[in-house]
């Protein structure tokens, strides 16, 4: 009975409980309120069926939002606080905006066609993973560990999002690690040509940035700046994970 008191007064039973209004709310629920707010900050979604996830206000890849990182857009887009499963069938995201988008906003919607082309669909529920736990499972412990501490640590985020970089740059990394990038072999079905323009091969991400002769010869000049033997992406990945290197760029 308690259970199901609080579930209707404060709708806990809603798909995302972040989501709950504190208005009218006894202090002890005020703190229990402010602790899921706190605890926002290290939960993200793990995509199964998508009937859970909204789309634009949840976090379900990189470390906020895709209304925060695409704001513009966001304002403009008809389809607020939709569930992925319903904007997105696999291959086509079907969102409309009130208004004819410019030329900025445009690119900005092609990118995140791009990040919702990562997404692969299960016959599982949605699921809440906790980032600041290696098994992926909330403790109180934890969660007063960032609290105090300001979650200097994280120990459980793919290793693209530990990085401290930019969000769009985040964002890049992953579609380049999901081969989503708008190389000319991805988007073969629109051109004839899918080699690279400086050399006869298939114009891959891994070419693009590693195996070209062009890129061979800027990663050259990198090592011989930086000082280190740089030879593949193994150990680009190696010295950027490390702290070490590249971090300031």
């Amino acid at each position: 009975m308690w259970r199901q008191l609080l579930d209707f007064k404060y709708s806990t039973s809603e798909p995302n409980i972040f989501h709950t209004s504190n208005r009218g709310a006894s202090n002890f629920v005020k703190g229990v309120m402010w602790a899921a707010s706190a605890a926002k900050m290290g939960f993200m979604w793990k995509i199964g069926n998508g009937q859970k996830v909204k789309f634009w206000e949840d976090n379900w890849l990189g470390t906020s939002s895709l209304a925060i990182q695409f704001w513009k857009l966001y304002e403009i887009v008809n389809e607020k606080s939709h569930t992925v499963s319903e904007v997105w069938d696999g291959t086509t995201l079907k969102c409309s905006f009130r208004r004819t988008v410019s030329e900025q906003r445009w690119n900005d919607w092609l990118e995140v066609v791009q990040l919702a082309s990562t997404i692969t669909f299960s016959f599982e529920e949605d699921a809440l993973i906790w980032c600041f736990a290696s098994n992926g499972t909330y403790s109180s412990q934890s969660l007063y560990r960032i609290i105090n501490f300001r979650g200097i640590i994280s120990m459980h985020v793919w290793a693209v999002w530990s990085l401290k970089i930019s969000p769009r740059v985040h964002f890049f990394l992953w579609l380049s690690a999901k081969n989503k990038l708008l190389t000319n072999l991805n988007i073969r079905k629109k051109l004839d040509d899918v080699n690279c323009l400086f050399c006869s091969k298939n114009e891959t991400a891994h070419h693009l940035f590693f195996d070209c002769v062009v890129l061979r010869q800027i990663w050259s000049m990198i090592s011989e700046c930086l000082g280190v033997n740089i030879d593949d992406n193994t150990s680009v990945a190696a010295m950027w994970l490390s702290n070490k290197y590249f971090l300031s760029s």
